[in-house]
């Protein structure tokens, strides 16, 4: 047996033997009526029962964008970095921290629009201190569309959050069915580990699945913590909910994109315990997400640019750098928090978004395959030139050597002792004033039917404003 038919026997054991925990009558009740044992809260499932119904999803899909240049496929061999996600704090250069804004959320979304490597916008990029919890998802929805035409990452809220914010979708791009058949947003659903789906996550599953929206499924498994020491046991397990989650979307609606993530990692026991986003093993679980999305034939999710390092320092680079050329290596579809964390996922950096944005092109640069043609090989100018000639002041340098690569931050001249942070000032100004130049528009009658449904979660005409023109 392969390593993916190992981890999958051994899935299909827990399913069936030790089963997952759904909180949630209503998705208990749809489990029930499609044949799945339900005892209490626990499903217990067959083999054949899940493959029944994984079986359904698509093995890659589109999100649209409101602007087609940013139409993104997820599946196969595209992989798609997405920014940070999750963060309840900013941190500065300095390492000074404090509570994250609307204002802080508004910025996130403008740089990632403007830097090119992104075709996915949105989320919870930051968690907003100053606005009221049971409307910050509404609000982030509204920040991310008012300010970006890419693909859009949904941030997941309470349940009347998510109804509203898939109303006013509708409104946005053309009705439900429309919604439907060209999927415009995906959304990541956290399982709870060990083998436990939450209700508000599975309501937030059950409400993409209705309107046909892809959703991630994704465990965050911390070995020997939430999960087993082994990293084996814990991509077994995380395995089960994962596939819990996608047999309930494929009951509401038949295929239903889905995407088969793992973003589970150690945890570090030494002095407390610490999910250890950047250590090595995390690289290697979150990379078995490609094998199993492939086994299952679904596409994948992981995670890049993660830093355990509470600076921007040495160790956030290298654990950055690691994390997503491993996630690139891989072959991850989705490659979440690639861009701007800090501190195992507690902190968002505007200069360390900056720096992930150039560890992401280099990254992708150095995995580009080498041309080798008539043109490429050059032998006419090599046999000019011999052994005694120079390429410096050669035809094919002076047409090409602007082609060759060139970092955007820290350039390979840089003298003086601050040169690093200057760059990274420069690079962020640029995107800024790129920003500004290229802003999006949004339909001003679309806006405002969309308003007037995402109002009805409290969010006032000041309040959409503020937002608006942020």
């Amino acid at each position: 047996m392969s390593a993916e038919q190992r981890i999958h026997a051994a899935a299909m054991q827990i399913m069936s033997e030790v089963g997952v925990n759904f909180n949630n009558k209503e998705a208990c009740g749809i489990l029930k009526a499609n044949g799945i044992r339900v005892e209490g809260s626990t499903a217990y499932f067959t083999e054949e029962q899940v493959m029944h119904w994984v079986r359904m999803a698509p093995e890659s899909f589109t999100i649209y964008a409101r602007n087609p240049k940013y139409d993104m496929v997820v599946g196969g061999d595209h992989v798609n970095p997405a920014a940070t996600y999750g963060c309840a704090f900013i941190d500065d250069w300095e390492g000074n921290r404090r509570p994250g804004t609307m204002e802080d959320f508004i910025k996130c979304v403008k740089l990632i629009h403007a830097e090119e490597i992104y075709d996915i916008n949105g989320g919870i990029l930051i968690q907003p201190s100053d606005v009221e919890e049971k409307k910050a998802a509404v609000e982030m929805f509204y920040g991310a569309v008012s300010h970006s035409d890419k693909a859009i990452m949904l941030p997941t809220g309470f349940k009347n959050e998510m109804e509203l914010i898939l109303e006013a979708s509708c409104e946005l791009f053309g009705g439900k069915e429309a919604l439907a058949q060209k999927p415009r947003m995906i959304a990541l659903i956290n399982t709870v580990s060990p083998l436990t789906l939450d209700e508000r996550m599975l309501d937030c599953l059950m409400l993409l699945a209705r309107y046909g929206q892809p959703a991630i499924l994704c465990p965050a498994t911390m070995l020997g913590a939430t999960g087993s020491i082994s990293m084996a046991g814990s991509l077994a397990s995380g395995t089960a909910e994962d596939l819990a989650g996608i047999v309930l979307a494929q009951m509401i609606r038949p295929g239903t994109p889905v995407v088969f993530g793992i973003q589970s990692t150690a945890a570090d026991m030494r002095g407390g315990i610490t999910f250890a986003c950047a250590a090595p093993e995390g690289t290697k679980m979150q990379g078995f997400a490609a094998k199993m999305g492939k086994f299952y034939g679904l596409p994948s999710r992981g995670g890049g640019c993660q830093t355990d390092a509470i600076r921007i320092n040495c160790q956030a680079g290298y654990e950055s750098m690691l994390t997503f050329s491993s996630a690139y290596r891989h072959g991850i579809n989705m490659v979440m928090e690639a861009g701007g964390v800090m501190d195992s996922v507690n902190a968002t950096s505007f200069e360390k978004m900056v720096v992930d944005f150039e560890i992401i092109r280099q990254v992708k640069e150095s995995f580009k395959p080498v041309e080798v043609n008539e043109e490429t090989l050059n032998l006419e100018e090599i046999k000019e030139i011999g052994h005694d000639g120079t390429f410096v002041t050669a035809e094919s340098t002076m047409d090409n050597y602007m082609d060759l690569y060139s970092p955007k931050v820290g350039p390979r001249t840089g003298k003086e002792e601050d040169y690093f942070k200057k760059g990274i000032d420069r690079e962020m100004e640029r995107l800024l004033k790129k920003y500004d130049t290229e802003r999006p528009q949004l339909d001003e009658e679309v806006r405002t039917r969309m308003e007037t449904i995402l109002a009805k979660a409290d969010v006032t005409a000041e309040e959409f404003e503020k937002i608006r023109t942020m």
